[in-house]
């Protein structure tokens, strides 16, 4: 059964604008519109299988409506530019895919949609966040509202209009007659309002019929709609959908080609739709092991050929005989084979030929070419971590050759901080998919000289390239967990829950209550309890840690929640959450390490995620005692470094009064606290040293006066105060933020010490949350991305240091600033120094860097 969809795309893209966070590419195009009116797009295509679609758009000209009537439409905002650069590229994109747009000088979207939806005889669908297309409505027609956002959809057809609305389709021109509409600035009846207009329609059925026995009507009433005739019948013509628009109305003329071809998957790449680039479903063909399906693999060999670079698919391992190892060779290798370029021809070793085939091992593969990638001169790979850990797995190879890395090329230039598969930089530079490692050879070209533009060669080659190493080397390595004492506090938290669930039964009177049901808890709260207003979405009340918070004391069963919430969170994320990830062998627990996926340049790391371990709760520090050297003549060594980014806020803002403070070795939160609350420093309590803390680390953040009131809880214009005295008793500090956001306006990006660079595009937004987060993220990059360049320096010197004292001991965590080894207790004293020593020669600066070390049986006595 043919079925057409007509999607009114202004509504559709303003709804899909105020539903999604503001998302930019990495070159700074506003997308989230875009993003969510392809997502609306792609699930109407799963659940309603049209043969036809057409997206109508208004235009700028003014409509007929308009030339009738000059404040139509005139209470109307202006669009947001960021909105507003989106249509073009939505009309765009939709050309790509080959779906019908249709526009018209002179008349709108609901014109267009309604001259298309009663001039054709198939099932239509409407799609819409406007309610004038109620009035299309018919036997053949339906409209799907779009009430809030674009997921929450009310369908409304000819069975069950009436029972919604109250009218039928064709009233609805009549009702807005009486009461007007505030969106498009109809006039309507003065003082006539829905409930009224409502009455008066389903009683009389029409305008004409209610002027025909108006004089049924008494007082004030009939005074009103007598006195507002002309402006109901003007209302009512400009809420009537013009039927006879001249437009398309051919619906053969709007079939689609689905699933949709390559080049708009390339298109959802460069605009960084990931989830729908990587969907298998919507589009002509993907990869079957690596080949393009379709490709012949019956004889021993097979080529396809795309400029002048030939691609053997070998069946037998023995053609990497073939392959010149003499000069610089491009490789690429996953689960599915091995993709070797030598500079002339591409070769592909399939793990698995065909489905129907047994398949070949690896080890066999990997036996022929390792040999030869290691007497190469230069060897390119997308992650080269992986790709050793790769070899390691499959038959414990090392890797000997210089080797570099696109996927950290692809991170420093892009600015980004984000993480991508080798596909998805394939596709976003317009490659060929199907030869990987041809494709890492232009990519490395590409990306080196914007390397080399962006100053950051030195960056790759002196510090992100030799750390890969490092990561590698300490995920080997591994950290020991004590199984006995993490199953002990397993039991200990298990016992802990089952109290505070009691304890909040009893204190609710809920005896069924689930505790981890925040449904359940909001009913309890807000219904029972009556504690609060309460925010209630289509889910049920927030009951959010920030909720809960503000509730605190207003029953006692709210703090009993809140720590139960915490309990439960350090049970199943580092109780349950590691057991699993312990070798049962070792007992050592193997994390990974990711240089690409920030945008400040610190690392992150998974399975488990050793960086979001809480310390500032007590609780939170006793999971490092799960964390313990590997034998008994072994003994961990940490250090950290003391205040590093106000070290360097110091140093980058030239305030001579910081940098008096820290090379001085004075207490800097008790120097800050008794110039801001200008009392002698033997004055400053406990109290004013907190909040000078508060202060000066918010500071670094690009605080507001409403964050920082919200951390002391305090007023807004003492925390405003607060402020003022910091930057009039600091002022090189403001200039130096100012300057940063300056910066950052101007180019687009922030800078680091070793010229890492962090895109933000927020900076010049129109939007005032907006920028303002770009305006606090320039403030801080410098100082937080130099930080992350710092403890990345350190941890090169202390490798490398000690490779060169032939030390048997090993780097194997680094957590924001801080570094652990798991060293012999011989060498304890050694590994102590050096790494205090490695730490604070990182880099130069006006302020020294200082690092404090300790040591221990655990990771919480080492601290």
């Amino acid at each position: 059964m043919e079925k057409l969809v007509l999607i009114d795309g202004n509504s559709l893209i303003n709804r899909a604008f105020y539903a999604m966070p503001l998302l930019t590419t990495k070159s700074g195009e506003y997308t989230n519109a875009v993003y969510g009116f392809m997502n609306m797009f792609f699930k109407m295509l799963d659940t309603e299988k049209p043969s036809a679609v057409a997206v109508a758009f208004d235009l700028k000209a003014p409509t007929f409506r308009h030339k009738m009537y000059s404040e139509y439409k005139g209470t109307r905002k202006p669009m947001p530019e960021e909105l507003r650069l989106q249509i073009p590229m939505l009309k765009e994109l939709l050309n790509l895919m080959g779906v019908c747009t249709v526009e018209k000088e002179g008349f709108e979207a609901d014109d267009i949609i309604g001259t298309i939806a009663k001039n054709t005889s198939v099932k239509t669908v409407i799609i819409t966040g406007d309610r004038d297309s109620f009035q299309l409505v018919d036997n053949e027609t339906e409209v799907h509202f779009t009430k809030r956002g674009i997921t929450d959809v009310e369908i409304l057809d000819h069975e069950n209009f009436t029972a919604k609305t109250g009218i039928t389709p064709s009233q609805v021109i009549e009702l807005k007659a009486l009461m007007g509409d505030a969106s498009d600035n109809i006039p309507g009846i003065k003082g006539v309002g829905e409930k009224t207009a409502l009455s008066l329609i389903q009683t009389y059925g029409n305008i004409d019929g209610l002027y025909d026995k108006v004089d049924e009507l008494k007082g004030k009433m009939k005074e009103k709609i007598v006195d507002g005739k002309e402006s109901a019948y003007l209302s009512r013509t400009l809420a009537t959908i013009d039927t006879n628009a001249p437009v398309l109305t051919d619906v053969s003329k709007m079939s689609f080609p689905y699933p949709f071809d390559l080049s708009v998957k390339q298109r959802f790449i460069e605009l960084e739709f990931k989830s729908l680039a990587k969907r298998t479903d919507i589009f002509t063909y993907g990869l079957t092991n690596g080949v393009i399906e379709g490709e012949p693999l019956s004889a021993p060999t097979a080529q396809t050929t795309t400029k002048d670079i030939t691609r053997v698919i070998a069946v037998s391992p023995q053609t990497a005989s073939e392959i010149n190892g003499k000069g610089e060779i491009y490789l690429y290798a996953d689960n599915k084979g091995v993709s070797v370029f030598d500079g002339q021809t591409e070769f592909f070793f399939p793990i698995r030929v065909n489905l129907l085939d047994e398949g070949m091992d690896l080890a066999p593969i990997l036996k022929e070419i390792v040999p030869i990638i290691n007497n190469c001169n230069n060897l390119t790979v997308f992650s080269k971590k992986d790709f050793r850990h790769y070899l390691l797995k499959n038959g414990g190879y090392t890797l000997s050759p210089a080797c570099d890395d696109i996927s950290l090329m692809k991170y420093l230039a892009d600015f980004a901080g984000k993480s991508e598969t080798l596909e998805e930089v394939i596709t976003e530079y317009g490659l060929d998919i199907a030869k990987p490692a041809f494709a890492l050879s232009e990519l490395k070209a590409q990306l080196l000289e914007m390397l080399k533009t962006g100053e950051m060669l030195s960056l790759y080659s002196d510090v992100e390239l030799p750390l890969a190493d490092v990561l590698f080397e300490m995920e080997v390595a591994g950290f020991k967990v004590d199984v006995d004492a993490l199953f002990l506090a397993g039991e200990k938290y298990q016992a802990q829950l089952a109290e505070l669930e009691k304890q909040i039964r009893d204190c609710t009177g809920e005896q069924n209550l689930n505790v981890n049901s925040p449904k359940q808890l909001g009913e309890v709260i807000f219904e029972k309890l009556k504690l609060g207003k309460g925010k209630k979405t289509k889910t049920g009340y927030s009951t959010s840690a920030e909720v809960l918070e503000s509730l605190d004391t207003d029953h006692p069963s709210i703090p009993l929640i809140l720590r139960y919430r915490q309990i439960q969170k350090l049970y199943s994320t580092y109780i349950e959450g590691f057991k699993p990830l312990i070798d049962k062998t070792t007992g050592l627990i193997h994390t990974s390490f990711n240089q690409t996926m920030t945008a400040t340049g610190r690392l992150s790391s998974k399975e488990p995620n050793l960086q979001n371990i809480p310390v500032r709760e007590a609780e939170g520090r006793e999971l490092r005692k799960f964390f313990v050297a590997r034998d008994d003549e072994h003994i961990l060594v940490g250090a950290d470094y003391s205040q590093i980014e106000l070290r360097l806020l110091a140093s980058f803002s030239g305030c001579n009064a910081l940098i008096d403070a820290f090379n001085n070795g004075k207490d800097i939160h008790a120097s800050t606290a008794s110039k801001v609350f200008n009392v002698p420093l033997s004055e400053v309590t406990k109290e004013m040293r907190s909040k000078a803390k508060a202060v000066n680390f918010g500071i670094i953040y690009g605080i507001s006066e409403y964050g920082l009131a919200k951390n002391l809880k305090i007023s807004a214009g003492e925390a405003r105060q607060y402020i003022a005295s910091y930057f009039n008793e600091y002022p090189e500090v403001k200039a130096y933020m100012q300057a940063n956001v300056a910066f950052a306006k101007e180019h687009g990006y922030s800078i680091t010490l070793l010229n890492r660079k962090r895109q933000i595009r927020e900076i010049n937004a129109s939007n005032y949350n907006l920028r303002s987060f770009g305006e606090r993220v320039a403030m801080n990059m410098p100082l937080q991305g130099t930080a992350a360049d710092v403890i990345k320096l350190a941890m090169l010197g202390v490798s490398k240091r000690l490779k060169k004292e032939n030390l048997k001991s090993k780097l194997i965590l680094q957590i924001h600033d801080e570094l652990i080894i798991d060293a012999l207790v011989s060498e304890k004293d050694k590994v102590e120094k050096l790494l205090v020593e490695e730490m604070e020669k990182a880099v130069s600066l006006s302020v020294t860097l200082t690092a404090n070390a300790g040591s221990g049986k655990t990771w919480y006595e080492a601290k």
